[in-house]
């Protein structure tokens, strides 16, 4: 009878036990690398705790027999723990054990079936979206910081004087040790050894015209290789991190940007295990936190099979604080995307951790790929972090939870007004029957205008004329734009009316608000001073008022040697003109009913909607709240992001046309 070959299941209660071992093995050596005092144990014992989890990833990914990498791995720990132990360290003497404990339980639960080797296949190109790539390679280990090993003392040759017995003799002995000492002093010094000499370089002759000197030697292949794997990690770094559409730029356009990503992905596959194993070092190398590369170390990671490849993702995100933003922001939008099916174990182990900003990471990825279970949705019904829980009530939500009530009652009565806007959100995507009441609630509380435009796409009539009078009353942007979600008809005149005012955002409002409203395609260009549309990453601190708004190029330059100015950008707007909309009113405002809500120059209905969601160049935010909207008037939810690939939106769009014709 033929032996059963199984595949491995990223779940196994052993597969189990070896993540809570490795997470305890890296929270050590994270305590290592912080350590700063010279040790004569601490280096030897990180060199022991690399070799043990490389160990384990020969375990995780079978790249050497699992049951016998195992015990590799059990030892390796067992004899760091024995070097901190010399050291003085208790409590990582203890996390040391608690992971042996757990490389025991994992080999005892290690199943009897034969489980499948890592798996190498042909490379395949990726398509729409990146596949991921076995490669025959060994396991990547990781290379820890330590403390320096303390140098030996220079050994003096001691003076031969007889052991003293008598006061007397032990002042005759201080007497001879500092006659000894003088003449030392007065020897002269040894002199010092001269440089080999070195035979002067000739110059080179000036070569003639049409002639060059000969190039220089050839590289190494691994050189070769780390240039373009570097070339590679910055070109996959630098579009994910900037692939989200600008204003006015259709969403599908981004596919290109996605298409080099991946092909950057490819690249570094076919460059091979050299390729790979140099992520680390250059994630690592950068200064300061840097978002491409800790998107890059994701992204890659995630698209590699193997468990070692995310280790060294997760170890550049610890390196740079998973508490900074703009890491975790790029850690996260990585980790939304990569196909390794060890993620999940990657998010659960962060979501353990005791670290506030590892488990917001893991709430919201886990939360966006639908991967929370059962019992997680029960522990965050009763979250006390404000920012996890903000983060876990929209999927709370999605999946229609049991507790979604409980939790709702919570939010709402929260005094964090991130939680009271994400339990709106909540709403919206759960079709609650109170989301109109409880946005009009919030927004005549604490959270104000924040809540407006999350009522307008849950409005009832009576809110969208509460709307309309809120907005007569105070006409800020916030509530001009709630209006135009809203959509109510007799509220084209006030807004025409707005577009005279003199505050250029309440004019733009307006304009945003009518265009949305009766689709009349009232369209000018309008002329942006060069990186008008990005955010500087950087903020003079000292800024100089006369000057007005300094670029981005400016900002950085050494003043020597500017850049030049660039030419205006051009975007395309509402027209702010009132007279023009007037005109388009006049003309065509007969065939709109006053008491009726209109979107896109339609009476609103679900399709249209979708057309927006589908059809339109909107923010991001923008298509966020249509899918909200149409959760809310359907009462179904298809999983929809516009941060996923462009096929996966796509995908969505097909689940939400089918629930709009039903």
């Amino acid at each position: 009878m033929a032996n059963v070959i199984a595949a491995l299941d990223a779940n196994a209660p052993w597969v189990s036990h070896l993540e809570r071992a490795h997470s305890l093995i890296h929270a050590v050596a994270r305590f290592l690398e912080e350590e700063s005092e010279p040790s004569a144990h601490l280096a030897p014992a990180a060199r022991k705790l690399e070799r043990g989890l490389s160990a384990m990833y020969d375990a995780f990914d079978g790249r050497a027999d699992r049951v016998t990498a195992i015990g590799v791995a059990h030892g390796r720990i067992w004899e760091a723990a024995i070097l901190l132990s010399r050291a003085g360290l208790p409590r990582e003497v203890t996390s040391l054990r608690d992971a042996c404990v757990e490389l025991v339980a994992a080999e005892e639960r290690f199943p009897r079936v034969p489980l499948a080797g890592p798996r190498v296949e042909p490379l395949r190109a990726g398509t729409e979206r990146p596949p991921l790539h076995a490669l025959e390679r060994a396991s990547l280990a990781p290379s820890f910081r330590a403390p320096d090993v303390p140098a030996p003392e220079p050994e003096t040759p001691a003076l031969a004087l007889p052991e003293p017995k008598t006061f007397e003799e032990l002042r005759e002995a201080a007497e001879a040790m500092r006659r000894l000492t003088k003449e030392k002093a007065k020897a002269p010094l040894a002199p010092p050894k001269r440089a080999a000499r070195q035979e002067p370089v000739a110059a080179h002759e000036e070569a003639p015209p049409g002639f060059a000197f000969a190039p220089e030697g050839a590289i190494s292949e691994e050189t070769f290789v780390r240039r373009w794997a570097r070339s590679c990690f910055e070109e996959i770094g630098m579009l994910g991190v900037q692939r989200a559409p600008l204003r006015g730029d259709d969403w599908r356009a981004c596919q290109s940007l996605e298409l080099r990503m991946i092909a950057a992905i490819d690249a570094v596959a076919a460059l091979g295990s050299p390729a790979v194993a140099y992520l680390e070092p250059w994630a690592m190398d950068a200064p300061a936190a840097d978002p491409m590369r800790i998107f890059a170390a994701a992204m890659v990671g995630g698209c590699l099979e193997g468990r070692d490849a995310l280790s060294c993702a997760e170890r550049v995100l610890h390196r740079f604080g998973p508490g900074d933003p703009a890491v975790a922001e790029a850690f996260v939008s990585a980790m939304k995307l990569a196909p390794n099916p060890f993620v999940p174990n990657v998010l659960r182990a962060l979501y353990r951790s005791p670290e506030l900003g590892c488990r917001a990471i893991a709430v919201e990825v886990l939360g966006h790929r639908g991967w929370l279970t059962a019992s997680e949705l029960e522990e965050l019904c009763v979250e006390e972090d404000a920012r996890v829980f903000a983060l876990a009530l929209p999927a709370i939500a999605m999946q229609r939870h049991a507790g979604l009530e409980r939790a709702l009652t919570r939010a709402l009565a929260h005094e964090d007004l991130d939680v009271q806007a994400a339990a709106l959100d909540a709403m919206a995507i759960a079709a609650h029957p109170r989301a109109a009441a409880a946005a009009r609630a919030a927004a005549e509380g604490a959270l104000g205008e924040r809540a407006f435009v999350r009522l307008a796409i849950v409005a009832r009539e009576s809110d969208a004329s509460w709307l309309l009078e809120r907005m007569r009353r105070s006409p800020t942007p916030s509530a001009i734009e709630a209006v135009g979600w809203a959509g109510l008809g007799e509220a084209v005149p006030t807004l025409i009316d707005r577009l005279e005012g003199d505050d250029e955002a309440v004019r733009f409002a307006a304009a945003e608000a009518l265009d949305r409203m009766l689709g009349a395609n009232l369209i000018e260009e309008i002329e942006l001073a060069p990186e008008a549309l990005e955010e500087a990453a950087f903020v003079d601190p000292n800024p100089e008022p006369a000057r007005g708004r300094v670029s981005l190029a400016e900002l950085v330059s050494d003043a020597r040697d500017r850049p030049p100015a660039g030419s205006m950008d051009t975007v395309e707007a509402p027209s702010t003109d009132p007279e023009k909309w007037r005109a388009y009113w006049a003309e065509h405002g007969g065939r709109f009913d006053r008491k009726l809500r209109y979107r896109r120059g339609q009476t609103y209905s679900t399709s249209v909607s979708l057309y927006e969601l589908d059809r339109l160049s909107l923010s991001a935010e923008d298509r966020r709240r249509l899918a909200r909207e149409l959760a809310a008037r359907t009462g179904r939810w298809v999983r929809f992001d516009p941060h996923d690939f462009v096929a996966d939106q796509v995908e969505s769009l097909r689940g939400w046309e089918g629930v709009v014709r039903r």
